[in-house]
């Protein structure tokens, strides 16, 4: 584009905008007036820093690029959920909206630098009719090395605009001398909701909900049915890690355990005027008498804590886990252009539970973020009360009293077991799905009742003692800075018999928690091995064996009486303390 033709749209946009700002005019109040006005004056502000930026800079600048930096620099200042997408964000918004999209069936991650099938990939999607296991690396799409690209960028190269489309790929597999080159045709792939679903016990029925994309709601239906025809006593929802998706969605799920016509959210903009509340359509499908626990932890967010709060807030169900994410903050999708290819995530509105409580915690606005807001009001609420620290209070449909100011709390606080840096390096380093492919390949008649001998164990540990696996306890860090100082600095060379002695320590904390991680990591190989050979379900049922979490849900629901004294208890004490 000429720098004539740039100052001519420049000068144009300005103009548009002194136009509409006294067409306003006629319209707004003096206040609405004055903001339109600045509204005017400051992008044609912006349009002449940029416009200068451009023309005269010492270097060429991208023009695009240049515009995206100041937009995106202009919505970091509102907060993390406001967001500009160009196409491949909207396609992530189309899936989740939708719920389906056009591609070949695979989960993938980054392990050890390449774009690999994270688990198995969807029943009968291309990727799984052609025989593409988990664990398959990604090393070439349609001709093109993916070393060093992103997800986004692999993902983007796999799914495609039309079905029916065609996508060669070339796979490097373990145990495979040579690397399999596959032709996939394209198909609708219908995004699953649900990680697991069935009983966990006789009578005892888990759902564990890993999203709420637009098809969650039925999909939620379809397996309470399917259960309550086979007895279903009683339910446990999992919302753990479950980052939330689609408003509507929630409420939808929601409806399935709340009597119709309850309120389960309302949204609140920032007039007075743009309340809008969602209430429950339908009969519940899972009946009153039967129990209903759900788990939550600090990645419930958004949609999760909506269903979370809901149940808790019209005293359904009992709440295990810990504090959830606190994110309630409403996002509306704006069209930027005609094919809707360059759209804007605009937080508009914040979401409040039955009880009046607000999910939103509030220092997302803080610490530099407030000081583009006109006054101390801002949509996480009034910053200027006597007592910001309160935490506010509310109640139940039954009494029972429960904290706001962000994020719900458990009826009973329950955590798992804590990983000790050794467990959290071999999973970073992703030993544990490497080695459960090598074992694999080794032993491809494996029983469904194995088990993790000690001599698995100790094959293990050789391999990655032959993947140059190592790993430092925390606060050594601190010691090799000390070494180099011992090094280089006369006046730290005294501490050289210290510093020894240290690092002597550390080599005993380092063996010490591999130690005592030996039955961790029997139960992680079990998991990491079940999955690979018998299925999704299959890893699941090995990880509740250690989830405590989980049991405590058990121990809840297996005691009728607790369960009913939790739920009608109007007691001051929100969150208890599991035994």
């Amino acid at each position: 584009m000429s720098i004539n033709k740039k100052r001519w749209l420049t000068g144009l946009l300005g103009a548009l905008i002194l136009a509409l700002s006294g067409l306003f005019s006629g319209l707004y109040s003096d206040s609405a007036q004055d903001v339109y006005y600045q509204v005017a004056q400051n992008i044609r502000l912006f349009g002449q820093v940029y416009q200068t930026v451009t023309d005269r800079y010492l270097q060429q600048v991208d023009a695009e690029k240049f515009m995206r930096a100041g937009i995106d620099g202009m919505l970091e200042r509102l907060d993390p959920y406001s967001v500009y997408l160009e196409k491949e964000g909207s396609d992530e918004l189309r899936i989740m909206t939708s719920g389906k999209y056009y591609g070949v069936g695979m989960r993938i991650v980054l392990r050890n630098g390449w774009a690999t099938v994270a688990e198995q990939p969807f029943p009968n999607s291309p990727a799984a009719r052609a025989g593409i296991r988990e664990g398959d690396q990604i090393i070439e799409i349609d001709g093109e090395t993916t070393k060093g690209w992103s997800l986004s960028e692999t993902a983007g190269h796999l799914r495609g605009t039309e079905k029916g489309s065609e996508v060669r790929i070339k796979i490097r597999r373990i145990g495979e001398k040579e690397d399999l080159a596959f032709t996939l045709i394209r198909d609708e792939i219908v995004v699953t909701n649900i990680q697991f679903s069935g009983f966990i016990e006789p009578g005892v029925g888990l759902i564990k909900l890993a999203q709420f994309n637009r098809d969650a709601a039925d999909q939620i239906q379809d397996a309470i049915e399917e259960m309550m025809d086979q007895g279903l006593t009683s339910l446990i929802l999992d919302l753990r890690g479950n980052p939330g998706g689609l408003l509507d969605v929630a409420v939808q799920v929601a409806d399935l355990f709340l009597d119709k016509g309850e309120l389960v959210v309302y949204t609140q903009g920032r007039w007075e005027n743009t309340r809008q509340d969602f209430t429950t359509r339908n009969p519940a499908v899972l009946r009153n008498d039967i129990p209903l626990v759900v788990l939550v932890d600090g990645y419930s967010a958004s949609a999760s804590e909506i269903v979370a709060g809901a149940i808790q807030d019209l005293d359904r169900g009992v709440i295990i886990g810990s504090e959830t994410f606190g994110k309630g903050l409403v996002q509306t999708v704006v069209p930027l252009d005609r094919r809707g290819e360059k759209q804007l995530k605009l937080t508009t509105a914040q979401y409040y539970m039955p009880s009046g409580r607000l999910i939103q915690k509030a220092d997302i606005f803080q610490t530099g973020r407030l000081s583009v807001f006109v006054g101390v009001d801002s949509i996480a609420g009034k910053t200027n009360d006597k007592d910001s620290s309160a935490v506010p209070i509310f109640q139940t449909k039954n009494g029972r009293e429960v904290c706001g100011g962000g994020g719900i709390r458990p009826d009973i606080t329950a955590e798992n077991f804590e990983l000790n840096r050794y467990e959290i390096e071999l999973m970073r380093r992703s030993m544990f799905f490497n080695y459960s492919l090598k074992h694999l390949s080794e032993n491809p008649d494996i029983s469904p009742d194995f088990v993790v001998t000690d001599a698995i164990l100790e094959d293990f540990e050789s391999f990655t003692r032959s993947k140059e696996f190592t790993f430092d306890p925390d606060g050594y860090e601190q010691v090799q800075n000390l070494g180099e100082l011992v090094k280089t600095d006369s006046l730290y060379r005294p501490l050289k018999s210290t510093l020894k002695e240290l690092e002597s320590r550390f080599e005993e904390i380092r063996r010490t928690e591999m130690a005592a991680s030996r039955e961790h990591i029997r139960l992680f190989l079990e998991r990491e091995i079940a999955g690979k050979a018998f299925g999704r379900d299959a890893y699941y049922r090995v990880s509740f064996r250690s989830d405590q979490i989980l049991q405590k849900a058990l121990e809840l629901i297996n005691d009728s009486e607790r369960y009913q004294k939790v739920l009608n208890s109007a007691t001051k004490s929100v969150a208890a303390k599991a035994d």
